[in-house]
């Protein structure tokens, strides 16, 4: 939500996974789903979400942050593996993040 022209950062973490989360044009999306899984997220569909110039390092367990930048409907789909250490077994588990984002202007 924006307040006094300020723009917010919406987060998307494992919590929200099949929810619909909501923000407004102008929103950065953060999606930080954690780092006990090595996700693979699908990029942004480019019209709703965009990914902006990233000049910045993200913070561990984040996997990106996306424009919110037209009103309408989207959906963010990661999925990915545990993260092993090297040279050690790795159970062979596929994890899975849906969301939808519905942007409002």
């Amino acid at each position: 939500m924006t307040s006094g022209g300020r723009l917010a950062t919406v987060m998307v973490t494992n919590k929200d996974h099949n929810q619909i989360v909501t923000a407004h044009v102008g929103d950065h999306i953060q999606i930080a789903l954690g780092d006990a899984v090595n996700w693979q997220l699908d990029p942004p569909d480019g019209v709703v979400l965009t990914h902006p110039v990233q000049n910045y390092m993200l913070v561990r367990g984040t996997q990106a942050i996306w424009l919110a930048s037209a009103v309408g409907h989207t959906k963010i789909h990661a999925q990915g593996g545990p993260s092993c250490p090297s040279g050690q077994p790795c159970p062979l588990i596929l994890a899975i993040f849906d969301a939808t984002v519905e942007v409002l202007p």
